[in-house]
């Protein structure tokens, strides 16, 4: 099998090729593998290389491309190789984020590269919103303006980490309007209507540099856990934001009344005035937006 590296030469603080290219050289020669480094040259030049070795993927050469940089560099690469056969999908986490493996093991794992570039892959969902995609969590709401925001500061503060850019966005988000007025539909099925802080389709557990909105989601279960917050006050933000990232949310009589939680295929949200949408970290204002599961759509290498 051919191991392709596409490495994000801005992702995180410094080169990830130089912080990790000679551990990844050694790890493949000494499993003699045949490998090829691709540095990307700007936005969407991830997608466009990785299809371009995913296209020429055959039964007797496979290829397995890892991403090499943050979360944004992973999506970039998975738009590339989602439903190709003979490819697989990897990740050597160098960005400030890295959210998504959090829901496969810790990071350790990913950089014993000795390994990990030799380890089993396993099919896992992708949600597809509109002509996007996302391994990992899409949301509206407060988390979505705080991303949005986050992302203006990493890039104004390059040295800044992701936590540390995303903890500062929540505290300057918090000022303002908490939620969003929507018309939520799961599965052409139940319908929510109201203010709401949180709007989420998770197939990951992790976002926002730490957050763990859906500890219970699982990437291979051909299901999406759907998540909604009600409009809660600013006095409670500081109270209940904590549980929220540590995930005890989930079970806690705090978050009773205005928790809603669902499993299931397809989530369709409608607002009348535009609201921030949040697809693995790239945000855009929309009115109207449906998620929806592409099952066991991506084989994904995870540690032993």
């Amino acid at each position: 099998m051919k191991c392709i590296f596409i490495v994000n030469p801005v992702a995180g603080k410094s080169d990830p090729f130089e912080r990790y290219g000679d551990a990844i050289k050694a790890a493949c020669e000494k499993n003699e593998l045949t490998y090829l480094f691709r540095k990307t040259e700007g936005r969407g030049h991830a997608a466009e290389l990785a299809a371009s070795f995913a296209a020429v993927a055959t039964e007797t050469e496979p290829v397995r491309i890892f991403s090499v940089g943050g979360d944004g560099t992973l999506s970039e690469v998975l738009r590339g190789v989602c439903g190709r056969p003979h490819c697989e999908l990897g990740c050597i986490p160098a960005g400030s984020g890295n959210d998504y493996i959090k829901t496969h093991g810790k990071a350790e794992a990913f950089l014993d590269l000795e390994h990990y570039i030799t380890a089993a892959s396993v099919p896992v969902d992708v949600i597809q919103a509109g002509e996007k995609l996302s391994l990992n969590i899409c949301s509206l709401g407060l988390d979505a303006m705080i991303c949005d925001k986050a992302n203006r500061i990493k890039e104004k503060h390059k040295r800044l980490s992701g936590t540390a850019a995303y903890d500062l966005a929540a505290l300057t988000c918090f000022f303002g309007k908490l939620y969003n007025s929507l018309k939520v539909t799961i599965d052409d099925d139940e319908v929510f209507k109201g203010k709401f802080v949180f709007s989420i389709a998770a197939n990951g557990q992790v976002y926002g540099s730490g957050y763990r909105a859906a500890p219970y989601a699982d990437p291979s279960d051909g299901l999406l856990d759907f998540i909604l917050i009600k409009k809660i006050s600013h006095l409670s933000v500081p109270y209940l934001i904590g549980q929220y990232k540590s995930g005890e949310h989930w079970n806690s009589p705090s978050f009773r009344k205005i928790l809603i939680k669902r499993q299931g295929k397809r989530m369709k949200v409608e607002a009348k005035k535009p609201v921030i949408l949040n697809i693995d970290g790239e945000c855009e204002p929309v009115t109207e937006a449906t998620m929806e599961l592409l099952p066991a759509a991506v084989r994904f290498v995870v540690p032993g």
